[in-house]
C-alpha cells in the first residue's frame, strides 16, 4: 500500500530474464510481459542476481545459501528475550511461539526443508531451553539468502553502464542493512553526496578473505 501510494507499480509473478542494452546504457529489462523501459535501473534480485549480471559480463559470485527455519508452539511464554548461539537464534513471541533459525547450506536453488536441517535447529534449541522438548512443531520452511565470496554485499554502479545499480549479496544481513542500502541507492540515483563510502562494496572489488557477518536472520 505504501509503495502504491508513492506511485510504485508492482508486477508480482513477472520474472525478469534479460536486458536490452545499447552501448553503456540499459534501455529496458526483458520480462514475461514484454520489455520495460526506464531511465534508471536497480538490480536487487537477491540470490537470483548472478544470472542477470552474467548477461552483462560480470560474475561476482553471488550464490544461493539455503536457510531452514522452524516455528514451535509452547502454549505459553518460556523465553523473555532473543537467544543467540553461534549461527543459531531463538526469537520468542508473545503468544508462546518460538522462531528457531537457521541453517546455512549450499543446496543451490532448492528451497525444500530437510529432516536433518530441522533436527539440527531443534537440537540446539532444546539444549538452550530444555522446556522446548514439549513444544509442538507448528511449521518449518526455508529461504535462499544471497551469499557473496567475501561475505560483503555488492552495492553501487555496475562498471561500464551509466544507468544500472546493483544491490545484492547481503547474505544474512539483508533486513538489517536495508535502511542503509536504500539511502545509498537514493543518493546514487539523485546524484547526491554519498553518506557511506562504497569502496568495499564495489562490484569490481578484488577478491578478499571472508568477512565475519555480525547479523543473524
Amino acid at each position: 500500500a505504501g509503495c502504491s501510494h508513492h506511485g510504485v507499480r508492482l508486477r508480482p509473478g513477472c520474472p525478469v530474464h534479460g536486458w536490452e542494452r545499447q552501448g553503456d546504457r540499459i534501455l529496458a529489462v526483458k520480462t514475461c510481459e514484454g520489455p520495460l523501459a526506464a531511465d534508471q535501473f536497480i538490480l536487487a534480485a537477491g540470490a537470483w542476481s548472478e544470472p542477470l549480471l552474467e548477461q552483462l559480463g560480470w560474475r561476482p559470485g553471488i550464490h544461493p545459501v539455503r536457510g531452514q527455519i522452524a516455528l514451535v508452539n509452547t502454549g505459553g511464554p518460556v523465553l523473555s528475550r532473543i537467544l543467540l548461539e553461534g549461527k543459531r537464534y531463538l526469537v520468542p513471541r508473545a503468544d508462546g511461539r518460538v522462531l528457531i533459525g537457521s541453517t546455512e547450506e549450499d543446496a543451490g536453488f532448492d528451497k525444500r526443508t530437510t529432516a536433518g536441517g530441522i533436527n539440527s535447529l531443534l537440537s540446539v534449541a532444546i539444549a538452550l531451553v530444555p522446556e522446548l522438548v514439549e513444544a509442538h512443531l507448528e511449521r518449518s520452511w526455508a529461504g535462499l539468502r544471497p551469499g557473496s565470496p567475501d561475505g560483503l554485499p555488492f552495492l553501487g554502479p555496475v562498471p561500464g553502464l551509466t544507468n544500472l545499480l546493483v544491490a545484492a549479496g547481503h547474505f544474512r544481513a539483508g533486513i538489517q542493512l536495508s535502511p542503509a542500502t536504500g539511502l545509498v541507492l537514493k543518493e546514487l540515483l539523485l546524484g547526491r553526496k554519498l553518506t557511506i563510502p562504497l569502496e568495499s562494496f564495489r562490484l569490481d572489488r578484488p577478491p578478499g578473505p571472508p568477512q565475519r557477518v555480525a547479523f543473524r536472520s
